[in-house]
């Protein structure tokens, strides 16, 4: 017997073949591995949604079944001086901390894992369409009932990040208030330009985030992915006649 046989030991082409085939196994694991992680993502951030329709919900039925849409501000509509973004009037059904206004960034549903900005604290933008189909922002409330096809009409949808973009805005925890406001005013949808298959420039729903498809909460409560470049204003609520 020899001594590299009674040794156990491997020879050089031994051992480069062996390293061969896990540099080999490992180019064939990692993408799939990367996939898995980005889908437990998605599943997380579909959950997010799932949640914050509870609360949706939740708040509805103690409002008279009335859904936060654009911020009321000054001059636009009736203004009460209060804030009327979604982020913050659900909290109390969330599990926020606190029941003061500047402390939505304590509700961690609203974080989307795959969002590329840790710093951002609210991840989805709401639907502000005039049902109408004005291609205008709808401002205060709006009755559920009013929104068409419950099950197909979408609430909340991922939000886009676009460096620069200055349709996107990044809400820190440390804001001030008044410039969290400011901010969440570009929190809405409102307009065709809004969507994925829109421009960087004027895009506020995501167009990539979980490769290619758009996690969204619809009116009825429950959370689904859709392609994100199929999106249309009909799937959030404006009837045919008014797509342009």
């Amino acid at each position: 017997m020899s001594h590299r046989e009674s040794a156990g030991a491997f020879t050089l082409i031994e051992l480069l073949v062996v390293i061969s085939i896990i540099a080999l196994l490992m180019a064939i694991l990692l993408p799939a591995l990367g996939r898995a992680k980005e889908q437990a993502k998605a599943t997380r951030c579909l959950s997010n949604l799932k949640q914050i329709g509870l609360a949706m919900h939740a708040y509805a039925s103690d409002y008279d079944y009335l859904l936060p849409r654009a911020e009321l501000r000054p001059g636009i509509a009736i203004y009460t001086g209060i804030d009327m973004r979604w982020p913050v009037l659900f909290m109390p059904y969330v599990g926020g901390l606190s029941d003061k206004f500047e402390k939505y960034f304590e509700v961690k549903i609203y974080d989307c894992p795959s969002y590329p900005i840790k710093e951002q604290t609210v991840d989805y933008c709401s639907n502000a369409f005039d049902l109408k189909g004005t291609l205008r922002e709808c401002f205060g409330f709006t009755k559920m009932d009013d929104f068409p096809r419950h099950t197909t009409t979408i609430y909340l949808a991922d939000y886009e990040y676009i460096p620069d973009a200055a349709q996107i805005k990044i809400i820190l925890k440390d804001d001030p208030p008044d410039t969290m406001k400011v901010k969440m005013q570009s929190l809405d949808v409102w307009h065709p330009s809004h969507l994925p298959s829109a421009p960087d420039s004027t895009r506020r729903v995501a167009r990539d985030r979980h490769r290619k498809w758009l996690n969204c909460l619809f009116i009825d409560g429950h959370s689904e992915k859709k392609a994100s470049l199929e999106v249309t204003p009909w799937d959030y609520g404006l009837p045919s006649s008014a797509l342009p």
